[in-house]
């Protein structure tokens, strides 16, 4: 921004603060009244962005075809992911399309709903613009179907606005938009969105949130983001309320839009382009006492209902043997006569949920014993229930089976009563000198179901640790691990999985105070006791003994890791293996006369030894084989070679360079064609991949300023798939081209 400007948009700046105090003169109606302010002045910025973008002229010339895939990566809003904080992007590499785009626009602010009082900061507040626009040209030559880019040019930009200002002496108001136009359904499957925004008040005991929140009530009833409305309030002393209301989505506009313009809806279902997304209403509270310091007592309820009209419904795709078309039909019809059903298209009904689940959980701490301890118990009722005798996909659209063995199937489509069941879990520590114990253990019944947490049914897992610190450098950690399904004993077999582990640390060694090795022995064991059929039977063990050597000096990091896995099949010995993995790393970070340098580089290998029948017209499950008569070692290796550095200069520029490549062999039998060989054989040939990537990018910082810089970069990505036979044309490799560039604007007060 010139020097004219940037007075002009101060005098008109110190206008507006003029106008408004000499209208009031009361300080609290002046605070509210600037808030207010840029509320406005953000509706007015965002009345005069969307339009624009929606009426643009390339918004229908740039419509992807139909076909194309679209995949989008994790969005500012996942829902898994808690809410970004603002970090200082200078050292961070901006070079390639998927780098370009801002994943994290807003600046610090917890949206999380936590169990502490909120409290009005005392320091001043702050306002915060960015603007982040990315413009490349995408080249796809070969199989094009076979990349994820959306080629032609790609424009995204983004505008985030965030304000946290004090509203009186006790009040504090913050408000959070971020939106986004892109014409790229790679970065976004809607041209125009919203990807967060919320209002909050606070004040002395209370919190309201209207819009994007974190909301982490238990392990078992409430923990994930929502769109709604949230309120926390302190009652007395020690006794808090949360409460929350809204919607689970990816984002505001498939609250009342589907994707249909990068959608070809006369072709199967893609699940790459998805319909209508997935939207679940939700609700809950949680009332908790605390009783001391760090202890404390609560109580949960969490609801969960799908919005029946965001799940895909259950299908079949029919082909017409006269005119070639697709049609999609519902699974109960069946294809129409004469028509017949495409396989692998068939696509049932995902469980519909209708779900309430209530809980107790506590916390308790006693620090004279150097002792915790944490615990819940939950009860859940979910919509389900048992299909009737002789329930099968063509009369019985849901699933016809529950995916545990004995339990209900969990769909409030289909069954009007509830299936209720339990789950608990319970955690303790302590620490007794120089032993530090710890044990979980944790009990998911098979017809409980938490719609609003993450949880697996019909599982038992238990899990006790130990570290002792038998010198100042050396400590010895053990852990034993144990989990099994079939809680209800509905099944005649049982999956059992035991894991035991040690390891030794090395640290503050005499020869070297900096160098750190970490070695140990852990494994993997799967076992079916009961009476499992032929195709359930499984004795698995994996033993794993490993070593880690990580060594600083003054300017670098070193490290170096090796492992080996050595699988043993009891059922069938020739699907035993041996894996080898070595992986060695270097990173530094030099500085001179202003100038800093930070290269990085790792090389990692791993080598598979399986056994491949002799004969490769037979898989290695016949049984007519026999080991080892009938098997030879067959090695297949895996290589990751990484390499890069940032240059950072004095001013104004910033150098980034990167080389990736992974490459795998991969040997398989192959029958190859004619020409290579008039007899026919089955041979072994390489069926692995190569894939190398270069990426690099200029930064140019205008005004030697870290918030507004302008950045040219270019990507390109060969994926090769060799045939293992010269003669047949390679149809599947593919290589990518990307150059483009990205400005960022960033103001704050």
């Amino acid at each position: 921004m010139s020097a004219p400007s940037r007075v002009s948009v101060r005098l008109f700046l110190n206008f507006v603060c003029r106008f408004f105090a000499r209208a009031e003169e009361s300080r609290k109606t002046e605070k509210l009244r600037n808030a207010t302010w840029r509320t406005a002045l953000l509706v007015l910025v965002f009345a005069g962005w969307i339009p624009a973008a929606v009426s643009s002229p390339s918004q229908q010339a740039d419509t992807p075809r139909a076909s194309s895939p679209a995949k989008a990566p994790p969005t500012a809003d996942d829902p898994s992911q808690p809410a970004p904080a603002v970090s200082d992007e200078s050292k961070q590499p901006v070079s390639g399309q998927k780098d370009a785009p801002s994943q994290e626009p807003a600046p610090s602010s917890t949206q999380g709903v936590s169990s502490r009082t909120f409290a009005p900061a005392t320091e001043p507040g702050q306002t915060y613009f960015e603007l982040r626009y990315n413009v490349d040209g995408t080249d796809i030559q070969g199989n094009r179907e076979r990349s994820f880019l959306h080629p032609g040019i790609n424009h995204t930009a983004e505008f985030s606005f965030f304000t946290n200002e004090k509203i009186g002496e006790n009040y504090r108001f913050e408000m959070l938009a971020v939106g986004r136009y892109t014409n790229n359904p790679q970065v976004d499957p809607e041209r125009n969105s919203i990807q967060r925004a919320y209002l909050r008040l606070g004040g002395p005991g209370f919190e309201v949130n209207l819009g994007d929140a974190l909301i982490n009530f238990s392990r078992m009833t409430f923990n994930q983001n929502v769109k709604g409305l949230t309120l926390s309030k302190k009652l007395r002393p020690g006794l808090k309320f949360i409460g929350t209301v809204g919607f689970f989505v990816d984002r505001w506009g498939s609250l009342y839009r589907d994707y249909t313009v990068f959608r070809d809806l006369t072709g199967p279902p893609n699940p790459l382009a998805p319909g209508k997304p997935y939207t679940r209403f939700v609700a809950g509270t949680r009332v908790e006492q605390q009783i001391g310091r760090g202890s404390w007592i609560a109580m949960n309820w969490s609801h969960g209902k799908d919005l029946q009209q965001s799940l895909p419904g259950a299908t079949l795709a029919c082909l017409d043997p006269i005119t070639g078309f697709i049609t999609i039909v519902p699974l109960s019809s069946g294809c129409p006569a004469g028509q017949s059903e495409v396989p692998g298209f068939r696509r049932p009904f995902p469980e519909a949920a209708n779900n309430d689940v209530v809980s107790a959980d506590t916390a308790v701490e006693y620090a004279p014993w150097h002792f915790g301890m944490r615990g819940e118990f939950a009860y859940s009722w979910t919509s389900g229930g048992t299909p009737p005798l002789g329930a099968d996909a063509s009369n019985f659209a849901c699933a016809p089976t529950s995916p545990i063995f004995g339990a209900a199937v969990l769909d409030s489509r289909c069954f009007a009563g509830q299936a209720g069941d339990w789950a608990g879990r319970i955690e303790a520590h302590q620490r007794i000198k120089k032993l530090t114990m710890r044990t979980d253990y944790a009990r998911y019944e098979p017809n409980f179901f938490s719609a609003n947490a993450r949880q697996i049914r019909d599982l038992q897992d238990f899990i006790v640790r130990g570290e002792y610190e038998l010198t100042r450098s050396i400590t010895v950690i053990g852990q034993w691990r144990r989990s099994n399904d079939n809680l209800n004993g509905q099944r005649n077999f049982t999956n059992v999985v035991r894991a035991p582990e040690g390891r030794l640390v090395f640290r503050d060694l005499p020869f070297y105070r900096r160098m750190s090795i970490e070695a140990g022995y852990r494994e993997r064991n799967l076992d079916t006791p009961g009476t499992p059929g032929p195709l359930d039977v499984q004795k698995r063990s994996t033993r794993i003994p490993f070593l880690s050597v990580v060594v600083p000096t003054h300017l670098a990091n070193i490290s170096f890791d090796y492992e080996h896995r050595h699988e043993i099949n009891a059922v069938t010995r020739a699907l035993s293996t041996d894996v080898d993995r070595f992986a060695i790393g270097y990173r530094a970070h030099y500085t001179w006369n202003r100038w800093e340098f930070s290269p990085m580089t790792r090389f990692e290998i791993e080598r598979l030894d399986k056994h491949a029948p002799v004969n490769p017209a037979l898989a290695p499950t016949d049984l007519t084989l026999l080991f080892p008569q009938d098997f030879f070692s067959a090695f297949d290796t895996n290589r990751t070679i990484q390499a890069g550095f940032v240059l950072d200069t004095p001013r104004y520029f910033r150098l980034e360079g990167n080389y990736k490549e992974f490459n795998g062999l991969v040997l398989s039998p192959l029958e190859v064609s004619q020409q290579f060989n008039p007899q026919l054989p089955f041979l072994y040939f390489n069926q692995g991949y190569r894939r190398p990537s270069w990426r690099g990018a200029l930064v140019y910082k205008i005004g030697n300023d870290e918030n507004r810089t302008i950045t040219f970069y270019y990507v390109r990505t060969n994926n090769f798939f060799p045939t293992g036979d010269p003669t047949v044309a390679d149809v599947r490799s593919f290589r990518e081209t990307v150059i483009g560039g990205s400005i960022v604007l960033r103001f704050r007060k």
